[in-house]
């Protein structure tokens, strides 16, 4: 539930994200605040923390093989 929140909002009411994620205001909160979610207290919103995706190209090195014997292939 945590993830489509994340990727849903980008502001949310702490009682929206407690209700949600199935627990109380005051355990919501400090969970996003470790998630490094900013609180605004005043007016009780969070500001969504976006986590960035890393992703991982796996070289293998059949594929480069081929791509280097078409590429000299074409410059002959």
């Amino acid at each position: 539930m945590f993830q489509l929140l994340l990727s849903a909002y980008s502001t949310i009411s702490i009682q929206d994200t407690a209700h949600f994620l199935g627990m109380n205001e005051d355990d919501a909160t400090n969970y996003v605040m470790q998630q490094s979610w900013i609180v605004d207290p005043a007016s009780r919103m969070l500001t969504v923390k976006k986590q960035q995706t890393v992703t991982e190209q796996k070289l293998d090195s059949s594929k480069l093989q081929r791509l280097t014997e078409y590429v000299f292939h074409l410059e002959h």
